[in-house]
């Protein structure tokens, strides 16, 4: 019998079962302001990131690709009321500059990137159902074979998502909450200097997208 995985060695939030959740793909019907059962959301997802590389200079790079995320079930069936935890279980993006070459950008396995979906607190809040926010802490690894190596972040990349009226929150831009600079690491020598840095990430979280999509990635 083979061995069982260990599991990831740094998680950044709650466990979230993909066990009998079922996959969901483009032609499913979202519905705003509802609390939705459990799901694997299958999304496109596009992003601009800009690294800084010390010594080298600094670069903005478009990105094309996608992401599954698994989500609990609500914590209740009131929207006002509802949280829903989320993980992010793959994600593939891809992008291209002169001086950096092709990036490919893919979840760290050693890492459990775990989020979460719920109103936030507001004591000015009117009438009338409110807006969520969502947030997704996040280890990435990102491949720059032009520079000869696999880049991660030891600190977790926080993604977030405000103005959340549906689940998934498809179409909704979002950003990266880095502050000044977020530190990545050859992965070969952990425990040196960083190497690059993250400055900047914005985001749009896409619609549901299908299988043939994903796997032209």
């Amino acid at each position: 019998m083979a061995a069982s995985s260990p599991g990831p060695t740094t998680v950044y939030g709650r466990p979230v079962t993909t066990e009998g959740v079922p996959n969901l793909y483009q032609g499913t019907s979202v519905s705003p302001w509802t609390p939705p059962v459990p799901g694997i959301d299958n999304l496109g997802i596009s992003s601009v990131d800009t690294f800084a590389v010390p010594g080298v200079g600094e670069y903005t790079v478009d990105f094309d690709g996608y992401v599954r995320v698994v989500r609990s079930e609500p914590t209740s069936e009131e929207w006002a009321t509802a949280e829903v935890y989320t993980n992010l279980i793959e994600m593939k993006m891809v992008g291209e500059c002169e001086e950096l070459g092709r990036i490919t950008v893919t979840l760290n396995p050693e890492c459990l990137s775990a989020g979460q979906i719920r109103t936030p607190f507001d004591p000015y809040a009117g009438e009338g159902p409110a807006a969520k926010a969502c947030r997704m802490a996040v280890g990435a690894i990102f491949d720059m074979p032009k520079l000869g190596m696999k880049l991660v972040n030891k600190e977790p990349i926080i993604l977030t998502i405000d103005d959340v009226r549906q689940i998934p929150p498809a179409g909704s831009p979002g950003k990266g909450q880095i502050y000044r600079m977020l530190p990545l690491h050859d992965s070969r020598r952990l425990d040196d200097a960083p190497v690059a840095y993250v400055t900047s990430l914005r985001f749009t979280m896409g619609g549901y997208t299908t299988q043939e999509a994903m796997a032209r990635r």
